[in-house]
């Protein structure tokens, strides 16, 4: 799809240029205008060009009404027809009377360089170019058809439209779908407060932009246009994790309203929407926002996988829309754009980590994607987390190339050396990742004590991703070796996790919940596992000792959700497993070179060796967590993990 010239500039080039390419301009609003006939002379060009000028002039204006008339009747999703201060009812209409709130973009689709539409439309342009400079009978003709084409070309609608996302029409004899708001001068309360005071949520990835909220609200509570049901969705989002902050840090908003019901109330009317068809099937800004909002809440609430599906809605809709490329704001330079630029990026940190996590191949190919970094505030409080959202994105991309190039299908079947040189290749880029995160100077950001949390999760981050890095050296057809460095990097990966959850126990604001939810969720069970075969192959007691003391944490954290009591469940048993066998004496997997500190693993590993499973069975206690569910299998969790399958700390699946 070629990209949108301004009046203004191609009022520059045409004048610059006397035989430039004439405006694309849809046939169907403009007529075709004739082309210059054999009888024209040179000594008439100048004529010829001004009245040529003159008639753009009149096509721009007509242009300029025509788009004028487009924004104000573009097609989108599903709609409420009235949002009243007592109910907000989301009915579905039909697509022909569907329009767009005036302050979001239109959603155009993204067709790439090679699509037949973009390449049509260039085509059209290059036969235009030689048309206004030919003088022959034959360009009358020729003009003609240019214009026929433009009209088969451009006068396609390629924006997002709700009939273009259902197998039948919509009808307006659909459900209703209706919530309950909140009060009104709850929701203005909630935007004077920000405003004045600022949040912590907004100094997160997926919004910064207070005037956009602000915007959206007024949108649902005060229409003057059809409110998309994504909009409310997103809004109601935004409204729970602002009110849920209020709730926790204790404000001075807790002692006028009963915050915990309104949560409450969010919550319910978010899940209204974003569990519709329409939120995850239509692509356009709110329901991408809205879906992210969702990731989030879902990490909240210990449903990784429920997460990983509103991800990947999003991330087609990002694709669709084409977020992921910069020509999209080149001509687009609002807080809604910008906004754009990190819902994208939030997605792609998401998407990336979770790739490693759960080995799935991302949804997002790094190929194709060219958008630059969310820009960084000028603000000194808020510059910080803006440097670490880089930071961010920047890790994700690393943790992407770990799984496609050791740990996908293609991967595993690397050649030994090929797979060393993609791991020193990474190795250093870590390195340089770490240093910059040293650099990064939190003096003066704001929510210091967040700020201070945050820094040692991305210690965990970065120990866990090298021990990721290092560990896939072990896999291969032909066995392999877990090196001193691997061993080193999950050594210290667990020491954070323990300094890590030590902070958000003894912190005013942050819960175990929340350890469990932020960090557990994102950094890799892989350390764990890597320590334990290094304390069965050295007998090492401190190594022992470590493993517990993890263990004692993620009891702390089992009441936050069923995976993460499948967590606990799971390390405990490979803690206790490992003490047995040290004091037993028994012989590890693989052979253990004491001198360099490797542990040089078999070709296959399809099950715990059989002394394993027996001291398994004798270990009081173990016996009921393995039978707590039937699908708890350690040796298959094992013996998974050994051929390549990486497991998360938030429950292996």
């Amino acid at each position: 799809m070629p990209e949108k010239e301004s009046i203004k500039a191609r009022r520059h080039r045409l004048a610059l240029v006397p035989r430039a390419v004439w405006p694309s301009i849809p046939a169907a609003a403009i007529a075709c205008q004739q082309v210059a006939s054999a009888s024209d002379t040179h000594p008439k060009a100048a004529d010829r060009i001004a009245r040529l000028e003159d008639q753009i002039k009149r096509l721009e204006h007509r242009l300029s009404e025509v788009e004028h008339h487009r924004t104000d009747h573009h097609q989108t999703d599903p709609v409420t027809t009235a949002a009243s201060p007592r109910s907000i009812s989301h009915s579905t209409v039909s697509p022909g009377c569907e329009s767009r709130p005036a302050f979001l973009t239109s959603n155009n689709l993204y067709q790439g360089s090679s699509s037949f539409a973009t390449l049509s439309a260039e085509a059209s342009e290059a036969v235009q170019s030689s048309t206004l400079s030919a003088v022959s009978n034959a360009a009358q003709n020729i003009g003609e058809s240019v214009c026929e084409l433009n009209s088969l070309i451009h006068t396609g609608n390629t924006a997002s439209s709700l009939k273009d996302h259902y197998f039948s029409t919509v009808s307006a004899e659909q459900p209703t779908i209706s919530t309950q708001p909140l009060p009104v001068d709850l929701v203005i309360s909630v935007l004077r407060k920000i405003k004045a005071h600022g949040s912590i949520f907004l100094h997160g990835y997926v919004i910064s932009d207070i005037t956009l909220i602000e915007n959206i609200c007024r949108r649902v509570y005060f229409p003057t246009d059809p409110v998309p049901t994504g909009l409310v969705t997103s809004m109601y989002g935004l409204l729970y994790f602002l009110l849920r902050e209020s709730l926790m840090l204790g404000e001075r908003l807790g002692n006028e309203y009963d915050l915990k019901t309104y949560v409450a109330q969010c919550k319910h009317n978010f899940n209204i929407g974003i569990e519709t068809y329409n939120v995850l099937a239509v692509p356009s800004f709110e329901n991408v926002l809205s879906l992210t909002l969702g990731i989030i809440m879902a990490q909240n609430q210990a449903k990784p996988f429920l997460a990983c599906t509103f991800a990947s809605a999003a991330a087609s809709h990002c694709q669709v829309l084409g977020y992921h490329r910069e020509k999209l704001y080149q001509s687009d330079d609002t807080e809604v754009s910008q906004t754009k630029r990190r819902l994208f990026w939030s997605l792609y940190v998401f998407n990336k980590n979770t790739s490693l996590l759960l080995g799935r191949s991302s949804c997002f190919q790094d190929i194709e994607i060219d958008v630059r970094y969310p820009p960084l505030s000028a603000d000194k409080g808020h510059k910080p987390w803006d440097e670490w959202f880089h930071l961010a994105i920047r890790l994700a991309k690393v943790q992407g190339q770990i799984y496609d190039g050791l740990y996908s299908p293609v991967g595993l079947q690397k050649e030994a050396e090929e797979r060393r040189r993609h791991i020193d290749g990474l190795e250093m880029v870590l390195l340089h990742w770490r240093t910059d995160l040293e650099q990064i100077d939190g003096t003066y950001a704001d929510y210091p004590q967040v700020f201070s949390l945050s820094r040692v999760h991305w210690d965990i981050m970065y120990y866990s991703t090298l021990t990721c890095l290092l560990r896939a050296s072990a896999i291969s057809s032909t066995g392999g070796e877990i090196s001193s460095r691997c061993f080193e990097a999950a050594r210290l990966s667990l020491k954070c996790h323990i300094c890590s959850f030590s902070k958000y126990h003894s912190s005013d604001i942050l819960s175990d919940a929340d350890f469990a939810n932020w960090v557990l969720h994102n950094s890799s069970f892989t350390p764990f596992i890597v320590l334990f075969l290094h304390a069965i192959a050295t007998r090492s007691i401190d190594d022992l000792d470590l493993l517990d003391e993890v263990v004692q944490t993620l009891q702390s954290t089992r009441q936050a959700g069923k995976s993460f009591e499948r967590l606990y469940e799971l390390c405990a048993t490979f803690a206790r497993l490992a003490r047995r066998l040290v004091e037993v004496a028994q012989p590890c997997v693989g052979d253990y070179n004491q001198g360099t500190d490797t542990l040089h693993l078999p070709e296959a590993t399809e099950q715990m060796p059989v002394y394993w499973l027996e001291s398994l069975q004798t270990l009081e206690g173990v016996s009921d967590e393995l039978s707590h569910e039937s699908d708890f299998d350690v040796s298959a969790m094992f013996a998974d993990w050994m051929s390549g399958q990486p497991m998360s700390q938030a429950g292996p699946s």
